[in-house]
């Protein structure tokens, strides 16, 4: 969440460098293969490929109803809460269609009242809530 979090508020990073830390790419764990060919077992070390933000920030941008769901309860528990008016502007050069403009500000929007949420509820957002898409 924190990179799709990163990638939504820094106007030039692109997906492929919110996959990286520093110069770095990010792995997971190496892995030993085995060599067919003689003892040796040359390691392998998988990296999170940047198509992995992309899909995230697209099923977060899927959640309108969520969002959506999120706010009224808040309201409903704090009148004063300010989660209707949090602003989810993106970089404009973030997306080629204005489709995939309002995902992205969708995504920022939750991904904004998500810690609002949580220190109301006084529990995870993820995955009691938004899993079972707010509804008990």
């Amino acid at each position: 969440m924190s990179r799709a979090e990163q990638y939504l508020t820094r106007p030039r990073l692109t997906y492929r460098q919110s996959v990286r830390d520093g110069r770095s790419l990010i792995g997971y764990p190496p892995v030993s293969r085995e060599a067919s060919s003689d003892n040796a077992s040359p390691i392998h070390q998988p990296v999170v490929d940047h198509s992995l933000i992309w899909r995230f920030v697209g099923w977060l941008g899927g959640l309108a109803s969520v969002l959506d769901e999120t706010r009224s309860m808040l309201l409903q528990s704090d009148p004063a809460s300010l989660c209707h008016r949090r602003s989810g502007s993106v970089d404009p050069h973030k997306a080629r269609s204005p489709e995939r403009m309002s995902t992205l500000e969708t995504a920022r929007q939750l991904l904004l009242v998500i810690p609002e949420w949580e220190d109301c509820f006084g529990c995870s957002f993820f995955p009691r809530f938004a899993t079972r898409a707010g509804f008990d």
